[in-house]
């Protein structure tokens, strides 16, 4: 342990803790991400919400309540959160980790969200966490799926199975990105199957993403898993468009 200790010493020496925003040192040690200056910068998802998809409502003086979305079309997931909006360093940050292939920064924004306290979930009543899947030529193409390295962070705290195998992107998709709300629905509709129907039925289990944008994406899972037998999906996401 001593001896473990000392290496962990010299490293921190030789490879300081960077800031993923301005590259500055942390001094407070490699559990923060960001600096206190960068990190101020971060809207963290707090307050009023709607109990169903998580959008915020940052001037109601009502509390929680349902949306007018999710009161006339009920999404397939029990409920939604997010860490964080999905905006300045947030934004930068996640795309060096996507579409630069920086794993190291991944790392990190792994450690974000699991630190974050998401506390009106109740994650004791989860049987295992199942990140989003890639297309496996998507897969091929970014090298990782960016869901499974959050999910695994997720697991690790909660002493929880992050299971990978359950669903499959077997239908090739546009990138969402700059479709609206109902092209995405259509374009992503379809693209999921159930792989392991015995180890999904009749579970509570999390879906993971890094981004929820318009929440196209993680409906369409949290639909093939309901369907295929699923007590309840619960949906975490690192950030979140607002």
């Amino acid at each position: 342990m001593i001896l473990n200790d000392f290496f962990h010493g010299i490293s921190d020496v030789l490879f300081p803790p960077l800031c993923l925003a301005c590259a500055e040192v942390l001094a407070s040690g490699p559990q923060e991400v960001f600096c206190p200056e960068c990190r101020r910068q971060i809207t963290f998802i707090t307050g009023s919400c709607c109990p169903v998809c998580g959008i915020i409502f940052p001037d109601s003086p009502s509390g929680n309540h349902l949306c007018g979305t999710c009161l006339e079309n009920r999404p397939w997931f029990t409920s939604a959160r997010a860490a964080v909006a999905y905006d300045g360093v947030i934004l930068d940050a996640i795309h060096q980790f996507k579409y630069g292939r920086n794993i190291t920064t991944g790392a990190a924004l792994a450690r974000l969200l699991a630190g974050f306290d998401f506390a009106d979930i109740n994650l004791g009543i989860f049987d295992a966490i199942v990140p989003v899947p890639l297309h496996i030529k998507r897969l091929r193409e970014r090298g990782f799926n960016q869901s499974l390295i959050l999910a695994r962070a997720l697991g690790k705290k909660y002493s929880m199975d992050v299971d990978f195998s359950l669903l499959k992107r077997h239908k090739f998709t546009l990138t969402q990105t700059g479709l609206d709300k109902k092209e995405r629905e259509k374009n992503i509709s379809g693209a999921f199957v159930a792989v392991l129907p015995e180890r999904i039925q009749n579970r509570n289990l999390i879906l993971i993403d890094d981004v929820y944008t318009t929440g196209a994406t993680i409906n369409e899972c949290a639909k093939t898993l309901v369907k295929t037998g699923a007590n309840q999906v619960a949906v975490l996401t690192l950030a979140r468009v607002l």
